[in-house]
Parts: structure tokens; C-alpha cells; sequence
């Protein structure tokens, strides 16, 4: 594998009133970012990612030339920020773009700010967009951490990205490279192709103790989660079933339905990946079905069965191939450089 050239710069634009159909559209690459036909790598930036208290996966960036954190939320096709930050860093407030109702949690967010100026890294956007939620919202002090929102797979539509959650690295890499040539820490790897929600979202398919299941990578959750309407049809058993594990608080109320199930790709196994069996909500549209070789949802957006959270995702060291729609994993701990 050739080695990766010089970290360049790249620019950008958001066009407000895309927000839904495709939340980030590029308008000018710098000139270091030139389309070049080799198989090199070429590297944008090195991002040192930082832990928060409760774990979650924080992001240095730079709105409007003030440094701040956001979260990295990989399973969620869009970024946020939360009221204050938006008022505090004067942000450009409109109404959302689109008719369709979004959510946080069970709030609805009626609301997009729009930044002159964003930055990761070496990456240079000339305006970025997030979608305004409330200040209690994010499960974090945003205050100490000063941590402004959630950076979603918007921020990331057009380069690639390389992510070791074990090390807290994150690599952005030119789109412009032959398919394939990308793995550079690893002769061996597996792939699998990314498919996109109709909210943007990407997702694959996962083999979970011998089934396929579209999934996401929630870098956002600590756990692996799976919704229990998927376990009783595909694996015959529930959050209620006898060798289910459970949590319970200090007053002996149960918190959390566990079970130890078998993640595998070709030349990966975990063998007890310690899966967090959740309910759909209430009153939900989904129901399960079957897209192509995997269980998916169908009469609902942007949801999947399975969850990656941090649990598995610190055990893997992928390359999330944007452009060529391939996401690239091996363990976390080889290093068999080319």
C-alpha cells in the first residue's frame, strides 16, 4: 500500500433548504485537494478525539473561530447543537427546511442554525448547519465540557473516515483513491457495502449469532443494543426470557435486559458481545421485515435493528469509504502494516 501523502484542506458549503434530502453539499475543494487518478491516500486531517466522564466520543472543532467539542454520533445521518451554544456563538437561526417532522427524543426540532465558518481539523467548511435542540438534550454538562451539540454523517459526506475508537483517532481522507486500496494498518480486512436511509443515515449488514441484520455505528451509545421484536422473531427469546441477564438500581427496580451473542465478519469474532435487548417505542410504525440478505425495519426512517455501540466499536479499526459505499473493519489491536 502506497504511503499517504500530505495532509491538505478541504472547503465546503451548505445550501440552506437541502436539510433533509442531502444535508451538506460541497462547493469548492482547495487546490491540495486536486482529483488525481493514483491509488494513494491522500490525508486531510489527524483528529485527536477526547473521552467525556460517561464515555461519549468528543470532537474538537472550531464554529466561527471559538473552540468547542461535539460528540461524534456516527449512527445519526445529521449534527446538532443546543439552544445556548447557538445564541451564545450568534449563530444564524431558521425554521426547518422541510416539512417532515424530526425529533429529539420525544422533542420536536423546529429549528436549524447555520455557522459562517467550521472546522475539523484541516477541514474547512465555509458554512455548516445543526439542527437546534434543547439544552437537556445531551446527557452531558456542555457547560464544563464546553460540548456545543452532535456531529452526525453529515459533517463527513464527501471524505472519508478513519476511525479507532480504542486509540481516539480520527483520520479524514480524500474520497479520490481506487477502491480496495485503503486499509493501509492491515494486510487482511473484511468489508461490507454501506447502504443510505432515506433520512441520509448509512448502515450495513451484520451477522449476529448467525443472522444478518442491517445495522449502524452508534458511536453515541456505550452498548450494543438490539430491539427485542427482532430477538423473539429471529432468535426466540426477549428481555424476559430465563437466560437473559439483568441490571437493577439501588432500589431493586431492573434497568437494562443484557445477552452474550456472537458478532462475526470474515476473519472477525466476538465471541460474547454483551448485546443490550431494548423495546421499540410505544405506538411505533415499524415492523420487521427483510431488505435484500438482512432483517430491517420497514414503515419507519432512519431505524435498524442493531446497534454497534462503543462496547464493540473499541474492538474494531475501521475506514468508512463515503464515496466507494464500503466500510472497511479489521480487530483493533493488528498492525501487519503493508
Amino acid at each position: 500500500m502506497a504511503e499517504r501523502k500530505a495532509r491538505g484542506t478541504l472547503q465546503k458549503n451548505i445550501i440552506p433548504g437541502t436539510l433533509l434530502i442531502c444535508v451538506v453539499l460541497f462547493t469548492s475543494i482547495s487546490p491540495s485537494a486536486a482529483e488525481t487518478k493514483d491509488c494513494q491516500l491522500k490525508q486531510y486531517a489527524a483528529i485527536e478525539i477526547s473521552g467525556a466522564r460517561n464515555g461519549y466520543l468528543l470532537v474538537p472543532v472550531t464554529i466561527q473561530e471559538t473552540h468547542a467539542f461535539m460528540i461524534l454520533n456516527t449512527s445519526s445521518a445529521f449534527s446538532t447543537i443546543t439552544e445556548n451554544a447557538a445564541s451564545r456563538l450568534a449563530l444564524q437561526i431558521n425554521r426547518v427546511p422541510f416539512g417532515a417532522e424530526v425529533r429529539a427524543g420525544k422533542k420536536p426540532i423546529e429549528k436549524v442554525a447555520t455557522a459562517k465558518g467550521f472546522s475539523l481539523g484541516n477541514v474547512n467548511f465555509k458554512s455548516a448547519d445543526f439542527l437546534i435542540i434543547s439544552n437537556e438534550t445531551l446527557e452531558i454538562n456542555p457547560v464544563a465540557e464546553q460540548v456545543v451539540g452532535t456531529l452526525g454523517m453529515d459533517m463527513f459526506a464527501h471524505v472519508d473516515v478513519e476511525l479507532d475508537v480504542a486509540n481516539r483517532k480520527m483520520n479524514l481522507f480524500s474520497q479520490d483513491h481506487c477502491p480496495g486500496h485503503v486499509v493501509y494498518w492491515s494486510k487482511t480486512y473484511d468489508s461490507v457495502p454501506i447502504r443510505l436511509g432515506a433520512l441520509g443515515e448509512f448502515y450495513f449488514p451484520m451477522e449476529l449469532d448467525g443472522k444478518k441484520l442491517e445495522t449502524t455505528l452508534a458511536t453515541g451509545d456505550a452498548t450494543t443494543t438490539l430491539f427485542t421484536d427482532a430477538t423473539r422473531k429471529l432468535y426466540n427469546f426477549d428481555s424476559h426470557s430465563p437466560d437473559v441477564e439483568t441490571e437493577t438500581d439501588a432500589a431493586g427496580r431492573t434497568t437494562a435486559h443484557y445477552r452474550a451473542m456472537k458478532l462475526s465478519a470474515e476473519g472477525i469474532d466476538i465471541i460474547n458481545a454483551r448485546v443490550q435487548l431494548i423495546d421499540l417505542p410505544e405506538n411505533t410504525s415499524c415492523s420487521l421485515s427483510r431488505h435484500s440478505d438482512a432483517a430491517a425495519y420497514d414503515g419507519c426512517l432512519g431505524r435498524h435493528p442493531l446497534q454497534l455501540g462503543r462496547s464493540v466499536l473499541t474492538k474494531l479499526h475501521i475506514y468508512i469509504a463515503t464515496k466507494e459505499k464500503v466500510l472497511y473493519f479489521t480487530p483493533s489491536n493488528v498492525s501487519d502494516q503493508h
